[in-house]
């Protein structure tokens, strides 16, 4: 099995379904719809609603505003890293509030699934520059596309056929998987891309070798693929889970077999609704899916100011080329990945 199944306290998993359903978590007559000030404060609320299962994951806290309801006011990228950094400065003085952050995204759609991916910003694995993306997953209402990436955040997803395997008397191969994956575009005001970019260097990483050599096959796209799936919501705010719809494996500019998982799964910056039309590229686009489809959202003030931190983070910019979007200029690599089904 690929996922911890967690058995909530009846306080927590009562007001966690209410959450799911309504979009507020207030089921016991204790609002937490508005997030308190200071830090200590909110999670003393939080502490006084929910009694939290053992588990590896901190306190659930579900904000029902959206994008449309409270937009943060104007600031340019520029402004936003200046913001986050004047944080950063002071992060250790007593009573400091979180910078501002995009609102939670509004709980339209039930929660099966909760995921806990803990990120290292740079070369070192310390606390200090490490945060958490924290999101739920809509497996009642796209349960295709949502087993595809728990396969991804997990065990990986293997797509090689057995005829593949057969023609070769020696296969190297591993499954694809988040576990060697990393942040590939940020692009502010727009959403942050998640990937591996290249399966033959994560092959060769996780065997301690320096190239993966000439017997490596990585996976192709898998199949079959997830175009007749309902789309749960748009794309209408930041903190929004978005895979391709096709499925994981499809969004890749790349024509090579090695980096077709580079484009992964984005989390939205801000509304999206370009991905929510027909690809431009293929004809008769009134008949086609649009191009992605969300599964899931952020649930927790905390991983919407981490996704603050990396939507605001300094990135590669190509020579002769304009904008703020690119590669980040310091690694962005995910550590862990925890995910939990709720009962």
């Amino acid at each position: 099995a690929f996922v911890a199944t967690i058995r909530p306290q009846t306080q927590m998993h009562q007001v966690f379904a209410y959450a799911s359903k309504t979009g507020e978590a207030d089921g016991i007559n204790v609002s937490v719809s508005s997030p308190p000030a200071d830090v200590n404060e909110r999670r003393h609320v939080l502490q006084s609603i929910v009694t939290p299962a053992a588990a590896s994951i901190p306190f659930l806290f579900i904000n029902k505003r959206s994008s449309a309801l409270a937009a943060p006011e104007e600031c340019d990228i520029l402004c936003r890293q200046k913001r986050y950094d004047n944080y950063m400065d002071s992060q250790y003085d007593e009573g400091n509030n979180l910078p501002p952050a995009q609102p939670i995204p509004a709980v339209t759609n039930k929660i099966t699934y909760v995921v806990q991916m803990i990120i290292d910003i740079g070369a070192k694995r310390d606390n200090i520059n490490a945060g958490y993306l924290r999101f739920g997953l809509y497996g009642d209402d796209a349960p295709m596309s949502v087993k595809q990436m728990l396969f991804f955040l997990t065990k990986g997803i293997t797509s090689m056929d057995q005829e593949t395997l057969e023609d070769r008397l020696e296969v190297e191969y591993m499954p694809v998987s988040m576990s060697n994956g990393s942040a590939q575009t940020i692009s502010p005001g727009t959403g942050i891309v998640f990937g591996v970019p290249s399966q033959s260097k994560a092959y060769a990483e996780n065997k301690g070798l320096r190239t993966a050599g000439p017997n490596f096959i990585p996976q192709n796209k898998p199949v079959p693929t997830l175009e007749g799936e309902k789309f749960p919501r748009p794309h209408s705010c930041a903190g929004l889970i978005s895979i391709p719809s096709r499925g994981i494996g499809y969004d890749s500019s790349s024509s090579s077999l090695d980096e077709i998982y580079s484009s992964a799964f984005t989390i939205t910056d801000a509304p999206l609704p370009e991905l929510d039309k027909p690809s431009a590229t293929k004809k008769s686009a009134q008949q086609q899916p649009p191009t992605h489809r969300v599964i899931g959202q952020i649930i927790d003030n905390e991983s919407m100011q981490f996704l603050e931190r990396l939507a605001t983070l300094p990135v590669q910019k190509k020579l002769g080329k304009g904008g703020s979007s690119g590669p980040p200029l310091l690694k962005v690599r995910v550590r862990d990945v925890d995910v939990q089904k709720v009962k």
